[in-house]
């Protein structure tokens, strides 16, 4: 009986509570990561339209780090969509945010190419802030 007994503290005690376990579920939302990831990979897909005239080079710097934003992007979907445990969910969060930074730092590159490029006057940079954003470009 003692031991029992014991058990069944044990158990209880061991268990995380309901809410606990509800907090953790939110923490390790994957969903949301993926939708941020893919969101900053459309802002520059949608941003590198028309860009033809850029330099070939410049163009397939940016355009591998939006590659590697999507394969990270794509790997994350995958392990969100059928999760094992919550190790997963938190390996597809990590693949989501690297997704987003690749993204990111084609984004950032995207716009450091344009500002240098001749006719771009209007185009703001960290340091000048009178001019204004192209046309067409996403903030």
């Amino acid at each position: 009986m003692r031991i029992r007994l014991t058990m069944l503290v044990f158990t209880l005690l061991a268990a995380p509570p309901p809410m606990a376990v509800g907090q953790a579920a939110r923490d390790l939302d994957c969903v949301m990561h993926v939708k941020t990831a893919q969101s900053a990979i459309d802002k520059v897909t949608e941003d590198m339209k028309g860009m033809e005239r850029m330099p070939k080079d410049q163009l397939g710097y940016i355009n591998k780090l939006l590659n590697d934003a999507k394969k990270l992007s794509e790997t994350a979907h995958q392990i969100c969509d059928k999760p094992r445990n919550d190790f997963e969910r938190a390996r597809a969060i990590a693949q989501a945010e690297a997704a987003r930074g690749s993204a990111e730092a084609a984004d950032i590159l995207h716009g450091h190419f344009m500002r240098a490029m001749p006719g771009m006057k209007g185009m703001t940079s960290a340091s000048d802030k009178s001019g204004t954003d192209m046309p067409g470009m996403k903030k």
